[in-house]
């Protein structure tokens, strides 16, 4: 088990696979951590380095004491990518991830040589579990079968249930910021006007049959982002990793391995 030390002496858990020259980094979703990206490390390109970590209060990472806002995870994947001494990497980010990524790719744009949003929440805002009502998260903190409910539902499309059984464990331990403090800021964010300044190429993946980010706002986002390909992923909910491996894989690396025209 690897942790690195951030300045403020917080530790991050991370799982590193492969030893390309070539260096992507995945960041994970509210609810979730690195394990949901364990399928596609050990399947990476013989070029890629892959590293997937836990957020605070997720997965083995501990509480930081600092609240759970947008630019805090931005500001600290940003030192994080520092200490893993990557001037240059492909950012990959799921769901709330994929917001952090949106806006690591905004205030550091130098490093950040293309970006893959998965199911990512909207640029201006994930308003789906604060309006549902935050007792629900209250509730799945409390009752493992409502967690276990939620967690399904947000892959429907999974028929691996030894996977998914091994996920809820993970994320029933996950810390009250991450239940009850992450819906809040999603809610919060905005950061749609900014879209414009995202440059590098940009590939969005949306499953079809995501009820839990709304089409709309992926759309939107989309449309928004110069230099973006916006593609609906077919019998997939909101997880592609785990309901539609083998098309998520292949739609990501033929992206991040295509050559770049230079203008």
């Amino acid at each position: 088990m690897t942790f690195i030390k951030l300045h403020d002496a917080s530790t991050i858990h991370t799982i590193t696979r492969g030893s390309g020259e070539k260096k992507v980094l995945f960041i994970h979703g509210n609810l979730a951590n690195s394990m949901w990206w364990e399928s596609t490390l050990a399947r990476l390109p013989a070029d890629f380095e892959g590293v997937a970590l836990d957020l605070p209060g997720s997965g083995t990472s501990p509480e930081t004491g600092v609240r759970h806002t947008m630019d805090y995870f931005t500001s600290l994947i940003d030192e994080f990518t520092d200490l893993l001494g990557w001037q240059q990497f492909y950012l990959v980010g799921h769901s709330m991830g994929g917001g952090i990524a949106q806006l690591l790719a905004i205030h550091r744009p130098q490093k950040v040589l293309k970006l893959v949003l998965l199911n990512a929440m909207a640029a201006d805002g994930f308003h789906t579990i604060f309006e549902n009502g935050l007792w629900r998260m209250e509730k799945a903190m409390q009752d493992k079968a409502f967690l276990t409910k939620a967690i399904r539902a947000t892959a429907p499309m999974c028929r691996d249930d030894a996977l998914l059984a091994e996920l809820i464990d993970s994320t029933a331990s996950a810390s009250p910021q991450v239940f009850l403090e992450q819906p809040v800021t999603m809610h919060e964010a905005n950061w749609m006007a900014r879209l414009p300044e995202i440059h590098c190429p940009t590939l969005f993946l949306h499953g079809e049959l995501d009820d839990f980010v709304p089409k709309a706002g992926s759309e939107r986002t989309a449309k928004a982002i110069p230099n973006c390909t916006f593609k609906y992923l077919k019998n997939c909910g909101h997880s592609p990793m785990l309901e539609v491996f083998d098309d998520y894989f292949r739609e990501v690396f033929t992206f991040l391995q295509a050559e770049t025209l230079k203008g």
